[in-house]
């Protein structure tokens, strides 16, 4: 082989590996951060707090993954991005870690609990 060959076929692979799918949306989570359950993050003494939370995605929005279920066997909680443009993939499955900041809103009198995320880091890649 000619070395402008080899220099073009090695370069030609860097560029291949580099270009794998990254393992996080958004901003990725930080490692400073405390990491809670689902259910603590349910509890609405939690509010206003920012944490992370290692889950399992339980359901997915299937128009664009704009919001998504995570669960940890016990307890569920809808998150959804801090910025509107982000989306996961809709056949998204899984373990996850996302951080951000947990909210309230109440619907029909019913307070339901959710996580504004700023990121979110997929665990099963």
């Amino acid at each position: 082989m000619n070395a402008p060959l080899i220099v073009s076929s090695l370069l030609l692979s860097a560029l291949l590996v580099g270009c794998g799918r990254p393992d996080y949306l958004g901003v990725p989570p930080s490692d400073g951060v405390q990491t809670i359950s689902v259910r603590e993050a349910a509890d609405h003494r939690n509010a206003g707090r920012t944490v992370a939370i290692r889950a399992t995605v339980a359901s997915v929005c299937q128009d664009e993954g704009c919001w998504l279920t995570i669960s940890d066997g016990t307890a569920e909680l809808k998150m959804k991005f801090l910025d509107p443009s982000l989306g996961v993939p809709t056949d998204l499955h899984g373990d996850v870690l996302a951080q951000g900041v947990l909210r309230e809103s109440i619907v029909n009198g019913v307070r339901i609990p959710e996580l504004h995320a700023s990121g979110i880091r997929y665990l099963d890649r």
